[in-house]
């Protein structure tokens, strides 16, 4: 205690004030509560402003002491007989301070609150936590009959009116699960636990706690749902459940393993080696590594595997497992599933073929609708502009050589028909259409096919194949891909420069290659190189462009598992280049 004015000066202290705030003899002891505690509550600092005395004050102070702790104090101060005096009284309250926080804390967190029906005094009594629950005002005031008007109506308003009544009869406790509809309306679970306290024989007051369990409750009841759909599931679908105790080296099996296994129980011993011995000997060493690995722990377990039941026919598996593990990380037991998917494999697996087929048969058939309106279309183009020099040309000489033009790009035409009835074939038939194919001489008949433009254009062309060169490929797709790229070349050669066309060929270990190089346009691969052999994909203008040629090309070089590539640059020319594996 000590008596103090309105500056907060201390002028009298009771014995032991200073050891009580942690200070010794030695220290410097401060003259003013504001020294004393630091920061002090404002009613204290009013003292000297204020008109009348007040009579009493009450505060809770926080302050760290020289010790370093924190301390909590409940002063209060009232006015002494002397003018301008002041009693403060201090009372170390830390512990209780500490307790009720952590009561607050864990009172929010849990979200209990507490509740009080006294039958003396005709109240009931909620605590804010309570009130929160109910979603009512801090000032709410309840009453018995508000209160039980909270709780839904039906079988939650009569099971706690049942219950309160039988803990106002006999005293007996209850903890219940009930349903509230709150101040806004919205449905909620909670938890109510009630007390019985008795006088003489009579009721005195019930007093529990009230507890916000809506969100556990729910998603219990959730659970339960999706564990009721889970079973149903399992019982249905004939998925089996299986339990492999790792250290006792036990398994136990529920039903459905018997019948997917096609086992009867009496037969089965119990151990892992008795599932092992069910495994197809093929998958066997598969199967048994994914346990180990999963016990390991390096990597889950999930593998499909085939078994032969117990009439001997085979079954595709698909197992999945869960490792436990007790706190050292010891494996300790294995739990899992097993799912028969036979028809969903077999399906599968015609499904994929069906797939393989599909895709086979739409490139033959775009490399089909490719050759007949590229390669048709530039046999015929030919011979139109052959016709045309022959009747431009009047001499004798001249026109013989047109002719035997005339009658070599006929034959070529004739070439490609039956080229086209080849490639019907390619399309139908699923036996092996590669065979070795003479380069050099699939190149020139591609360019008799194009003497017309030949002729017009009046190329550079060099060639270095080796006259036996053959690559294994597909013919009719060799002969589209060389006719395609000679005619690019043609076509987007620059106008006022002649044509330089260098065809040439290179065998590898590996693989052989064939370069077709010219000094044309070019290409700007920057700007065009990732849609180069996209369909419809043209690079120079030209009104008969009609950018399928490169993307029919790059389709019938993956087709014959060949590859193509190309470096160009502009105004310098273009150089494609095909590569052909070397058949052993």
């Amino acid at each position: 205690m000590a008596l103090i004015n309105c500056d907060l000066e201390i002028k009298e202290y009771a014995q032991g004030f200073y050891s009580f705030f942690g200070y010794i003899k030695s220290d410097t002891q401060p003259k003013n509560l504001r020294h004393l505690l630091g920061e002090v509550p404002a009613s204290l600092r009013e003292l000297k402003k204020a008109k009348r005395k007040p009579k009493i004050i009450r505060e809770y102070i926080s302050k760290i002491t020289q010790k370093g702790e924190l301390k909590w104090y409940k002063l209060v101060l009232y006015p002494s007989g002397s003018k301008g005096l002041y009693y403060a009284y201090f009372d170390d309250v830390t512990k209780e301070k500490i307790t009720l926080d952590l009561s607050l804390q864990a009172e929010r967190t849990a979200k209990i609150g507490s509740w009080e029906v006294d039958f003396i005094n005709h109240r009931l009594f909620w605590s804010d936590m309570t009130r929160e629950i109910h979603e009512v005002s801090k000032n709410y005031i309840p009453s018995l009959e508000t209160g039980i008007e909270f709780y839904k109506a039906g079988e939650h308003r009569n099971r706690i009116v049942e219950v309160v009544s039988e803990a106002i009869e006999k005293g007996t406790p209850f903890d219940e699960e009930f349903i509230i509809v709150t101040a806004t309306g919205k449905e909620k679970w909670v938890r109510s636990i009630g007390t019985a306290e008795m006088v003489n024989g009579k009721t005195s007051r019930l007093f529990g706690v009230f507890q916000d369990i809506d969100r556990v409750k729910r998603e219990g009841i959730q659970y339960k749902i999706l564990t009721d759909r889970m079973r149903i599931a399992v019982e249905s679908s004939n998925i089996g459940i299986w339990d492999y105790n790792i250290v006792d080296n036990t398994l136990v099996w529920d039903d459905n393993m018997y019948a997917l296994y096609n086992v009867k129980k009496e037969d089965f011993t119990g151990v892992v080696e008795a599932w092992e011995s069910t495994i197809h000997p093929e998958d066997k060493e598969e199967s048994l590594q994914a346990v180990e690995d999963a016990i390991a722990g390096k990597r889950k377990f999930n593998t499909e595997f085939r078994i032969k039941t117990g009439d001997g026919s085979i079954r595709h598996i698909h197992g999945l497992g869960k490792v436990l593990r007790d706190d050292k990380g010891n494996a300790v037991r294995m739990i899992g599933a097993n799912t028969d998917v036979s028809r969903i494999k077999k399906a599968d697996d015609r499904l994929r073929e069906l797939l393989r087929t599909t895709e086979k048969q739409n490139k033959s058939l775009l490399n089909f609708a490719h050759i007949v309106s590229h390669n048709l279309r530039s046999n015929s183009s030919n011979l139109s502009m052959l016709t045309g020099m022959l009747l431009d040309n009047t001499d004798p000489s001249q026109q013989e050589r047109f002719l035997e033009m005339i009658r070599i790009s006929s034959e070529r035409l004739d070439e490609t028909v039956v080229e086209l009835n080849e490639v019907i074939k390619i399309q139908t038939d699923h036996h092996d259409n590669f065979k070795w194919v003479n380069v050099k001489s699939t190149l020139q008949h591609a360019l008799e096919s194009i003497n017309a433009l030949i002729e017009e254009a009046v190329p550079k062309i060099q060639i270095g194949i080796p006259d036996n060169l053959k690559v294994y490929a597909i013919e009719p797709y060799l002969s589209s891909i060389f006719l395609n790229l000679l005619t690019n070349s043609i076509k987007y050669r620059k106008p006022n420069k002649k044509l330089s066309l260098k065809i040439a060929a290179e065998v590898a270990r590996e693989s052989t290659k064939i370069s077709f190089q010219d000094n044309g346009k070019g290409i700007d691969l920057k700007r065009h190189g990732d849609k180069l052999f996209g369909m419809y994909k043209t690079f120079h203008g030209n009104k008969d462009a009609k950018g399928i040629g490169l993307f029919i090309s790059k389709n019938q070089m993956d087709a014959m598992n060949a590859k193509i590539e190309v470096v160009s640059e502009v105004d310098k020319g273009t150089t494609f280049t095909l590569y052909f594996q070397n058949k052993n």
